[in-house]
């Protein structure tokens, strides 16, 4: 392996440690090493990795606002360089922006997102914490079943897929322990905490560690051991108070208030909920509505979509793009009974212009035929698209266009295209296409993409063997020339 790269992914699994152990201090600063490397070696992947996990960090710190201005630093890379993996990361993000403000609902939709798109990407491990998280959501808006449901199809998720992941398997549980507790199954709950009672990836982490203990504290607490219940609640709040883990120590002293006011010591019940209060009045002074509209995930999924399904050097659609959407066009149109109608454009005689002029004037004929098919498609954008097949092929596809009309479309296409003149020191190279067309009226069988794609191409094919620089109209009455 590359030394440099090396580094880099050194530091990535060190900072994914420290992370997982709860020492977010210390995975600060070795994410700031990698975000200062990855800017030296311009690695912009790194340097996306390192703005995530400074958001999560800081998040889990309670430093929202540093959290929030990695969040944005990421977000503006993931516009320009960000992938479909990118999307889960930025809905996760926008989640915990939500769920710091206690928004359950919003937090929700966004991790539904997460799930769905950890699903579709086969991130296992990513789908396993997602549907955790969203358990953790109806946890507290007290959907103690809904909870157990989602908890249950992570740890499913997790023993199939990730079954190495033991501490991802303990934080599972402990949700699913929360629940037991909350619908009063008190011995199911007791197994469960007594089987990780000595598990050493609870054990060696304290911030694993305060959460067992508060879970444990939930379980004597519904028992009516009030007093062992403070007891590990405030070995709980110490652990917590050293992270900094604003969300926990509420939730420590809101339990703590609570049993203070059930054995009747309202003093120590008011000084708990007055440290509570004070540290709710923290958290709700910073309202990070109006900075989520800064963050506008919506804008940058839009982004990645769109590099994900435009062709890098035309601008028009790439092929997975053009035959997934036609495939649904032709399920439509099947549905409401109506057709859609193919048009394959070929540039005659590419082959020369490349050998004559060379690739890079090539790809500027490309480009231009690109466009010319695209001032056609813009006149209706969302009834024609226009998709780069490959090489100097182009497939238009019409939907709810008349049979009739589609010869005057590809007679548009072939004016704009033969207008297309590219200019190389002095010489003007003019262009000509060979088009083929075919519509479902004539393919009433049609059901794919490729299924109509084969019968243009045949027209194309026979626009070429016929002198090219023609249409050809392929229907079920007859053969017709243009």
């Amino acid at each position: 392996m590359n030394v440099k790269l090396h580094h880099l992914t050194s530091l990535e699994s060190r900072i994914v440690n420290l992370y997982s152990d709860g020492k977010y201090a210390e995975a600060i600063e070795v994410a700031e090493e990698l975000l200062h490397t990855a800017k030296e070696k311009q690695n912009t992947k790194a340097m996306m990795n390192a703005y995530l996990n400074l958001a999560n960090c800081y998040y889990y710190l309670g430093e929202i606002e540093t959290a929030f201005e990695n969040i944005l630093e990421y977000k503006m890379l993931c516009d320009e360089y960000g992938d479909d993996r990118d999307k889960f990361y930025l809905y996760h993000l926008s989640a915990l922006i939500y769920e710091y403000e206690e928004n359950y609902e919003d937090a929700k939709e966004a991790t539904q997102h997460c799930i769905q798109l950890a699903l579709e990407l086969e991130m296992y491990y990513a789908a396993s914490t997602s549907y955790n998280t969203y358990s953790y959501y109806l946890l507290q808006e007290e959907k103690y079943e809904e909870a157990l449901e989602f908890a249950l199809k992570a740890l499913r998720l997790a023993v199939e897929h990730c079954p190495s992941e033991v501490l991802l398997q303990c934080h599972i549980y402990f949700h699913i322990t929360s629940c037991h507790i909350a619908m009063n199954n008190l011995s199911k709950a007791e197994k469960i905490i007594n089987d990780l009672e000595m598990n050493q990836y609870i054990n060696n982490s304290l911030h694993n560690k305060a959460h067992f203990l508060l879970i444990k504290a939930e379980l004597y607490r519904q028992k009516g051991d009030f007093e062992k219940a403070l007891k590990l609640l405030n070995e709980s709040y110490i652990i917590y108070s050293e992270h900094h883990d604003g969300a926990k120590i509420k939730k420590v002293l809101k339990a703590v208030s609570e049993i203070y006011e059930l054995l009747g010591d309202y003093k120590k019940s008011y000084q708990s909920m007055k440290e509570y209060l004070k540290i709710t009045e923290k958290r709700s002074s910073l309202r990070l509505s109006a900075k989520m509209r800064e963050l506008d995930i919506k804008k940058s999924i839009k982004a990645i979509e769109k590099r994900a399904n435009v062709d890098g050097l035309t601008g028009v659609y790439n092929r997975y793009f053009l035959e997934t959407t036609c495939n649904n066009w032709l399920k439509e149109a099947k549905e409401v009974k109506k057709h859609i109608c193919c048009i394959v454009v070929d540039i005659d005689s590419f082959k020369n212009i490349n050998d004559t002029f060379g690739h890079l004037l090539g790809d500027e004929v490309i480009k231009e035929v690109g466009q010319a098919c695209l001032n056609v498609a813009n006149e209706d954008k969302e009834n024609i698209i226009v998709g780069r097949y490959g090489g100097d092929e182009f497939v238009v596809i019409f939907k709810d266009y008349p049979s009739h009309s589609i010869i005057e479309k590809a007679k548009q296409l072939y004016n704009e295209i033969t207008s297309v003149k590219v200019k190389y020191l002095n010489n003007e190279i003019k262009v000509t296409p060979s088009i083929g067309v075919v519509c479902t009226d004539s393919l009433p069988s049609a059901k794919k993409f490729t299924q109509l794609f084969r019968v243009a191409d045949q027209a194309l094919y026979m626009a070429k063997r016929q002198g090219k620089n023609q249409i050809v109209y392929l229907s079920k009455e007859n053969c017709r020339l243009y």
